[in-house]
C-alpha cells in the first residue's frame, strides 16, 4: 500500500530527530553547561535460565588487533572470578565478545551479547566502545560493569541523565588527568607541556582534563588518528618548541612508534602518559626508547589479602603475571561484584532459575565490598567513590615498570 507524501516527510523527519538524539548520546562530552535531560527507563526483563543451562555473563573486551595484549588478559581476569561458581546449582557461563576498543565495535559486541541471553556484561574496555554502547545496554535492561573506561563522559553524558546500567571499578580521567598534571608540574617540574593524544573519547578526554589542570604552558596539543605510525611533524613541532614534558594521551600501539621517532631524534624531553601505555608491550616493543617513561594508573597501589590471592590464581591459571598488563584486577572485581549481586538476586523456578534484570541492577548499584583493587562502592552515576588513593605512577627503569617513589 503507497504512502501518502505528507505521511512519507512527517516519517522522514522523525527518523532524523531520533538519529539525531541517538547521536548527540554516543558522541557526548563531560555534560558541562547542558541540561540533562530526563532518562528512558531501562528494558529490564526477567530471565529464566533452563535446567542444565549455565547463566551466562557477557564480556566486551579487545580480543584482536594491535591492542589485543590489553583485552585478553582483561577478559581471562574476568573469567577467573567465575571460575567453579555456582548459583543454587547452575554454573556460570562466560561469553567473550570483540569490541575492537572502537565505537562500531562496541555496538557490534553489545548487539551479539544481548542476543545471547546474558544478564550483565564485563566491559566494555575502551571508552569509545562503553559510549557508543551505552544506549544498547540501556534499552535491554543489561547492566554493564567496565573494569578500565576512564572517559568522564562515561558517567556524565551530555545532554540526558546518567544510564542506570553502568558501572566501572576503575577511576575517571577527572582524577587521573589532574593527577598527571601535578606530576609534570610538581615530581618533573614542568612548565610547559606538549600534547599529543589519541582522537577518540579516551585520548581527547584525558587530553582535555590534563590540559585543564595544567598550570604551565601548553606549548601544543596535536591529535592522531587510530593506526597512526608517521609522528615526523609532530617530533619536529616539539623539537622547536622544546617544552618541559611530552604528554602522550593513548594507547601503546601508537605510543610505540611515537617515542621511537621522539627519542631517534635526540629529543630526551620527559615522556609521561597514562593507563593505556601502562602495558608490557610498551616496554617489548619501544625497547631502549621506553626507558625513562612516567605512566600512570587510575588504581590505588595494589596490596592485600584479596589482591595477593588473585595475582597467584592468576598466573596459576594463565602462566604469567596479572601486573604486567593494566586493569586485570579490576576486571576480576567487575566480574565479581556482578557474581555476588546474581547470587543474591537469583531465584529457583522449579527445575528452573529465574533472574530479574531490574534486582540485577539494583543489586550491583549497592555493591559495597573489598576486592583486589581496594574498596568498591558505587555512587549515583555509577562511578567508583571506594578508593583513597586512585592514581598511582610508574617509570621504566632496566625494562620493567617501577613505582614511581619521587
Amino acid at each position: 500500500m503507497r504512502a501518502s507524501s505528507r505521511g512519507v516527510r512527517w516519517g522522514w523527519l522523525a527518523a532524523v530527530a531520533a538519529l539525531a538524539t541517538l547521536v548527540a548520546v554516543a558522541c557526548g562530552d563531560d555534560g558541562g553547561g547542558t541540561p540533562a535531560a530526563k532518562s528512558a527507563q531501562p528494558g529490564f526483563k526477567v530471565v529464566a535460565v533452563n535446567k542444565g543451562q549455565p547463566i551466562k555473563i557477557g564480556i566486551s573486551s579487545i580480543l584482536t588487533g594491535d591492542l589485543q595484549a590489553l583485552g585478553i588478559p582483561i577478559a581471562q581476569a574476568a573469567e577467573l572470578a567465575g571460575k567453579g561458581v555456582t548459583v543454587e546449582g547452575f554454573s556460570i557461563a562466560f561469553e567473550r565478545k570483540d569490541d575492537t576498543c572502537s565505537p562500531e565495535g562496541g555496538t557490534s559486541a553489545a548487539q551479539q551479547l544481548i542476543n545471547a541471553g546474558v544478564v550483565a556484561v564485563v566491559g566494555p574496555v575502551c571508552s569509545s566502545s562503553v559510549i557508543a554502547s551505552q544506549p544498547l545496554y540501556e534499552k535491554a535492561g543489561i547492566t554493564t560493569v567496565s573494569p578500565s573506561s576512564t572517559a568522564v563522559a562515561s558517567t556524565k553524558p551530555a545532554g540526558r541523565g546518567v544510564y542506570k546500567t553502568f558501572f566501572r571499578v576503575t577511576y575517571n580521567d577527572a582524577i587521573q588527568g589532574p593527577a598527571l598534571a601535578n606530576f609534570a608540574q610538581n615530581q618533573l617540574k614542568a612548565k610547559s607541556a606538549y600534547v599529543v593524544f589519541f582522537n577518540d573519547a579516551y585520548g581527547q578526554g584525558l587530553k582535555d582534563e590534563f590540559q585543564k589542570a595544567f598550570k604551565g604552558t601548553v606549548a601544543g596539543s596535536e591529535g592522531f588518528e587510530k593506526g597512526a605510525t608517521n609522528f615526523a611533524s609532530i617530533v619536529t613541532n616539539i623539537q622547536n618548541k622544546k617544552p618541559d614534558v611530552v604528554f602522550f594521551s593513548g594507547f601503546f600501539a601508537e605510543a610505540v612508534p611515537f617515542i621511537t621517532q621522539l627519542r631517534e631524534k635526540g629529543i630526551t624531553t620527559p615522556f609521561l602518559s597514562a593507563d593505556g601505555v601502562r602495558d608490557e608491550q610498551f616496554i617489548k616493543l619501544a625497547g631502549k626508547h621506553a626507558e625513562g617513561a612516567y605512566l600512570s594508573l587510575p588504581s590505588p597501589k595494589l596490596a592485600g589479602s584479596v589482591y595477593d590471592k588473585f595475582k597467584a590464581d592468576y598466573k596459576a591459571a594463565y602462566q604469567k603475571e596479572a601486573d604486567t598488563s593494566p586493569f586485570t584486577a579490576e576486571s576480576f572485581d567487575a566480574s565479581t561484584v556482578i557474581i555476588n549481586a546474581i547470587k543474591k538476586v537469583a531465584q529457583k523456578d522449579g527445575d528452573n532459575l529465574k533472574i530479574d534484570l531490574a534486582k540485577l541492577q539494583d543489586a550491583i548499584a549497592k555493591s559495597e565490598t573489598t576486592g583486589a583493587i581496594g574498596k568498591i562502592k558505587f555512587d549515583a552515576k555509577g562511578d567508583n567513590a571506594g578508593g583513597e588513593t586512585p592514581v598511582t605512577f610508574f617509570v621504566v627503569k632496566n625494562g620493567k615498570f617501577e613505582a614511581f617513589k619521587g
